[in-house]
Order: structure tokens, then C-alpha cells, then sequence
């Protein structure tokens, strides 16, 4: 019998450590794989090795080991990797930022057959801090070459993910405004969830603040009395949280992991719900695979972050005698991941209209493009490819190609296209 396509899988990769988490349809929650038979440690370090006499490749606490003894090389900082394209040399011979992440993925995602043999991937989320284009095309591309497509996989950052995770958790956690503080290797970041209850759908919007230039992590080994550091931590967080109505704060953060700030986050809790955990990201990257699998849960929102456009683009058309709206991009879609096609045949016209629906106006703007040129052919004998890519979050191109009609009528693969240049007050 073949396997099974079933789990959706939240994979957070940091560039110092990772983690993996899969939807449970027992406890009905994303719940975390762990690497190691200690149930509590579900980290994994994003390290790859390859021992000194087999060459054999390892992965995280094991390629730690080949550090410590010496008796290997290790291979650190793959997610920066991929952001510069910069190739490793590994015993004399270059290894690109492709491989050696398709080689991490591999590794990793291999742990999920340990707790479900017989199934394999439905949809998989990938989540990371912050994206460039590099490490979004190579991600793809070393899933790719896993068996893992775009149809199967997403990348989404951070903010989105956490997005996924609050409004998740039962009712009375978002019921107000929601609020992160995370302190890692970049510092203290600051994120706060607000719902617009005044349109339909509800409008998720989110704020961030960056606030490591008055808090680093390198404060963790400075400070030698951490009450000090509480301290800081605490006029902090009541300067960011006043006049604010919240009702849940989220910490994470290998930051937090000790309990130096344990007391703040306990007078914090006045009128307030308060977590601590460091699986934040993952589980978040999970609901959202769920979501994205078509399981909808959180139809009524309108998740949005910084890159995501606000409105939809669809052509309007007749599809079996009866009028129809194809979607070329989605609202609350990023915009680096919208680049899509259709064919159309023109109906007695030479004019591709594309219409946007702003879901926050209510507003419709329309875009025509006029196929100056096209040969004269009989109605509905003329096939085109209808294409929308995003280049900026503001700006988009229409791209039209004449594909003729089969042998009847050959393509004179002319082009045509249009910008669109959308303002920033039409987005948000």
C-alpha cells in the first residue's frame, strides 16, 4: 500500500536552530517532534557535518559532536548562507546553498517517519524570521527536490506565523489586542495583533517594534546581576503595553529561557494572560498548513503583515454559459508569491480588463489593456495567456501573449503588458 497524504507539518528554520511540528488529530493541536527520545528537547541545532573518514553527512546534535572532537566538519550558519547565495567548501569540494539545505531538510523532515510511518507530507510550512528573495527560491527549490512542491509547500516569516498561532487559541485569548515579545540572537522585538471587528472579513493587522538596540541578548552575560536586567526588561514592556488593551502576551525567545524574568512576566499577568514557551513559530507554521490544506478554521479573519496586498485581482469571464471570476491574486497573499496564469479565448473583444476588489474599501478599480495589433481572426479563435506578477508589494505587471488557435490560426507569441502601480493607502 502506499503512503498516505496526511500531515501538515510547521518547520521553523532559524539559523541557529530549527524545529518541526505536526497536527495531531487526537488532541486536535499541532504538537512538536521531538529529535531525540528526551520528549521535552524538540530543538535542532541547523548545523550539518561530515565525519572525517566515511564522509557520511549528520545533522544537528549530531554534528555538534563532530565540533567538540574534532573529528569532522561542521557546517553552521546555513540559513545566512542561502541569503548571500555563498557556496561552502567542503573537503576540497563547493557545495551550493541548495544542497546543503535540501540536505538539512531531508535529515530533518526524515524524523516524521520515526512518528508516522506509512504517511507523508499533505502540506508544509516553512517559517523564518525574515525572507529575501534567494532564500525563498533556494527553500523551494530544495523542497522541490524532495518530492515537495508548490503545491504542497509555503514559506510565510515570522509575523504571519505568529499571526496563525493567536488566533488559533480559543476566543477569549484574542479577544483584544494580542502581543509578543521575542528575545533571540537579534535582540528584543516587539509585535502587537490588532483586529479590525468593523469590517467582514475581521482585519488582522500587526505591529512591530524593534527595541534591540535598548535590549540585546549579549545583556544575558553583561548583566552579572539579572534583576537589573528585569528591571530594564520591565519598564520595557509597561512603556509598550500602556493605554494598550490586550489580553494575552506571548514570550519566547532562547532569551527567556531561564526564569530571570519570571517575576515581570507574573505582574504582567494582572488583567492579562501569560505564556512563555519556544515553540511559538512552529505550531503557529502548523495551523497555518492546516489552513492552507483547505481544513478552514479562520475564515473570518484577514490575516495581514507588511507584505501582503489587501484586495483581490480576478478577470471576469463565461465559464459553462454562465458568468464566471477568475482569480489571479488573492488578498491577504504576500506578494512575492503571486505570479500567475490563465488562458483565456477572446470573446469579440481585443481588451483584457483586470479588476482589483479592495477588501478594506470595499472598493473595485478596474485595469484594461488594449491588444493593439492583434491579427483579425474569427470570434473565439484567438487564445491568450493571461499573466500577473507582483514585483514589489505596490507593484505589478499584466503580461498578455497571443497563442493563436492551435493549427488554424498559429501564435505570433506578440506581447503585451501593463504596470500597475498601486499606492500604498490602496493596500492598507
Amino acid at each position: 500500500m502506499g503512503e498516505t497524504k496526511n500531515l501538515l507539518v510547521g518547520f521553523d528554520l532559524c539559523n541557529d536552530f530549527s524545529q518541526i511540528s505536526c497536527f495531531s488529530y487526537k488532541t486536535y493541536e499541532p504538537e512538536s517532534i521531538c529529535p531525540t527520545s528526551d520528549k521535552n528537547k524538540y530543538i535542532i541545532p541547523t548545523v550539518l557535518g561530515v565525519k572525517a573518514g566515511s564522509k557520511e553527512w549528520v545533522y544537528g546534535e549530531e554534528a555538534l559532536v563532530l565540533s567538540e572532537g574534532n573529528t569532522g566538519v561542521v557546517i553552521r550558519d546555513l540559513v545566512k548562507r542561502a541569503e548571500k547565495g555563498e557556496e561552502t567548501e567542503i573537503y576540497g569540494v563547493q557545495f551550493t546553498p541548495l544542497l546543503l539545505l535540501e540536505k538539512f531538510f531531508r535529515k530533518s523532515l526524515q524524523l516524521l517517519k520515526v512518528y508516522y510511518p506509512g504517511n507523508s507530507i499533505l502540506k508544509l510550512v516553512v517559517t523564518l524570521r525574515d525572507l529575501n528573495e534567494n532564500l525563498r527560491e533556494t527553500i523551494y527549490a530544495a523542497l522541490e527536490n524532495l518530492g515537495i512542491g508548490k503545491d504542497r509547500a509555503f514559506i510565510q516569516n515570522h509575523a504571519q506565523s505568529y499571526q496563525y498561532y493567536a488566533l488559533s487559541q480559543p476566543k477569549e485569548l484574542w479577544i483584544n489586542d494580542v502581543v509578543l515579545f521575542e528575545y533571540d540572537e537579534e535582540g528584543l522585538i516587539y509585535q502587537q495583533i490588532t483586529i479590525n471587528r468593523k469590517v467582514k472579513p475581521y482585519v488582522v493587522a500587526i505591529q512591530k517594534k524593534d527595541m534591540s538596540e535598548i535590549m540585546k541578548l549579549e545583556m544575558l552575560e553583561e548583566f552579572e546581576d539579572m534583576d537589573k536586567l528585569a528591571f530594564l526588561f520591565a519598564g520595557i514592556a509597561k512603556k509598550a503595553l500602556h493605554k494598550q488593551i490586550v489580553s494575552t502576551i506571548y514570550v519566547t525567545g532562547k532569551g527567556f529561557d531561564s526564569n530571570w524574568a519570571d517575576s515581570v512576566l507574573k505582574e504582567l499577568c494582572v488583567g492579562r494572560r501569560v505564556f512563555k514557551g519556544q515553540n511559538l513559530f512552529t505550531k503557529g507554521a502548523c495551523y497555518a498548513a492546516k489552513e492552507l490544506s483547505g481544513e478552514r478554521k479562520l475564515e473570518e479573519f484577514l490575516i495581514l503583515d507588511g507584505d501582503m496586498i489587501t484586495g483581490s485581482f480576478y478577470i471576469q469571464g463565461y465559464y459553462d454559459a454562465k458568468t464566471a471570476e477568475a482569480v489571479l491574486a488573492r488578498a491577504a497573499t504576500p506578494w512575492y508569491e503571486i505570479d500567475e496564469k490563465l488562458d483565456l479565448l477572446l470573446d469579440d473583444t481585443n481588451q483584457i480588463t483586470l479588476y482589483y476588489k479592495d477588501l478594506l474599501k470595499h472598493g473595485i478599480t478596474e485595469y484594461s489593456l488594449f491588444l493593439d495589433g492583434l491579427p483579425n481572426r474569427p470570434n473565439k479563435t484567438t487564445r491568450v495567456e493571461v499573466r500577473l506578477k507582483f514585483f514589489a508589494k505596490t507593484v505589478a505587471v499584466l503580461t498578455v501573449k497571443d497563442k493563436g488557435f492551435g493549427n488554424f490560426f498559429p501564435s505570433t507569441n506578440r506581447i503585451w503588458e501593463k504596470e500597475i502601480n498601486l499606492s500604498e493607502e490602496d493596500l492598507t
